[in-house]
């Protein structure tokens, strides 16, 4: 509509719009969707359009905003196909529409610090390759990332017992009191200041960023699960005597005043090589779930019970399963029971951690058998 208002009375698009509205005689539908965490674009296309496979109709109307159709974020707005000017035919003799803006022939690049994903089905190995999309006037895509850096990032991993060494803190918030009662507050959510002490050995100059974390359960024969809760970023660097003032710019969890903070690692994520398939691989059992009592799902993390040390690298794939019970004489033995997909996101001499990426059982739990289904080459 902005663009109309340049060139037509607000009136008149008033009015031809109306009459659409009537002749029509359909329910009113919205034309922007906020994005919530969870959402995907394979799903808004069911929900909005009645076809999932319409979702690159969203994603043409929303590249300003979209840069992989991938990973869509909480709080973008995303306008919804159907959010149309009047045609020229529609419109009195005399009256111009300015032409609609060219839509890039290209995606955009990957933006590696988009750091609050929300899941769109993934292909897995064997299928089509992620980042190919087949739709009109994209030709040749650039292949994502194998692993995300966004799931890299957030994912929980096994390091040693009392985590890393020189780790700087979290001290206090930068933020005044609202009201003269309220004490120091000790939780903090995204774009709260706070004053930092940066890790050991760090000059904290103003951009950089930190990985918030806290202390997860100690895993037996592992090590001490580090859960990530946010991402810091300094805004004033630290001088002499004088804590870094920084700002809360992503949250994962729940981030608090005792958390730690580290460098962020991101080593490995901008490779797009494929895993190859392996025929009745290795196994192991899942050791911790991120986020229980709650079953996990697609985009929740599972620590598995191998390591770096084994060969498990990022990008490798595991199915969980459940073994089939011993078959009573002369009866066959039952399959296995294929309860979800997962692909390696961190992998440390002290364990690996994967993401769900794909779900059959709504089922996963501590003790479940997994196997190496595909290896990174």
């Amino acid at each position: 509509m902005r663009t109309l208002n340049r060139c037509i009375p607000l009136a008149l698009v008033a009015g031809v719009l109306a009459a659409q509205s009537l002749g029509a005689q359909e329910p009113t539908q919205p034309r922007t969707h906020t994005v919530v965490r969870g959402d995907n674009l394979w799903d808004l296309s069911q929900k909005y359009l009645g076809n999932p496979f319409l979702w690159p109709e969203i994603y043409r109307l929303n590249r300003d905003v979209v840069e992989d159709p991938h990973w869509i974020y909480p709080g973008e707005v995303l306008r919804l196909p159907g959010e149309e000017v009047p045609t020229v035919s529609q419109l009195p003799p005399g009256v111009q529409v300015p032409p609609p803006p060219l839509a890039p022939t290209t995606p955009t690049p990957v933006n590696p610090t988009a750091l609050e994903p929300t899941v769109f089905g993934r292909v897995q190995t064997g299928g089509v390759q992620p980042g190919t999309f087949f739709e009109p006037g994209v030709v040749n895509a650039v292949p994502s990332p194998t692993v995300r850096a966004g799931e890299v990032i957030a994912a929980p991993y096994v390091d040693r017992e009392g985590g890393p060494r020189g780790f700087g803190r979290i001290l206090k918030s930068g933020d005044l009191a609202g009201i003269a009662q309220a004490t120091d507050r000790f939780r903090f959510q995204a774009y709260d200041r706070i004053f930092i002490a940066p890790p050991v050995g760090q000059v904290a100059p103003e951009g950089e960023r930190y990985l918030a974390y806290k202390l997860g359960p100690v895993l037996e024969d592992q090590g001490q699960v580090i859960i990530p809760t946010g991402i810091i970023e300094i805004t004033r660097a630290a001088r002499s005597g004088t804590a870094a003032a920084a700002k809360v710019v992503r949250a994962f969890n729940e981030v608090t005043a005792t958390d730690r903070l580290i460098p962020i690692d991101t080593a490995g994520v901008s490779t797009t090589v494929r895993p190859t398939r392996v025929v009745n691989g290795p196994s192991t059992v899942v050791k911790w779930v991120y986020g229980e009592p709650v079953l996990p799902s697609v985009q929740n993390f599972v620590v598995l019970g191998v390591s770096s040390r084994q060969g498990v690298r990022m990008g490798d794939e595991f199915v969980i399963y459940l073994p089939p019970p011993k078959p009573e004489r002369g009866q066959l033995k039952d399959p296995d029971i294929l309860i979800s997909k997962a692909q390696i996101v961190r992998a440390t001499p002290y364990g690996a951690t994967a993401v769900i990426v794909g779900q059959e059982q709504p089922a996963i739990k501590e003790g479940m058998s997994a196997r190496v289904s595909a290896r990174m080459p």
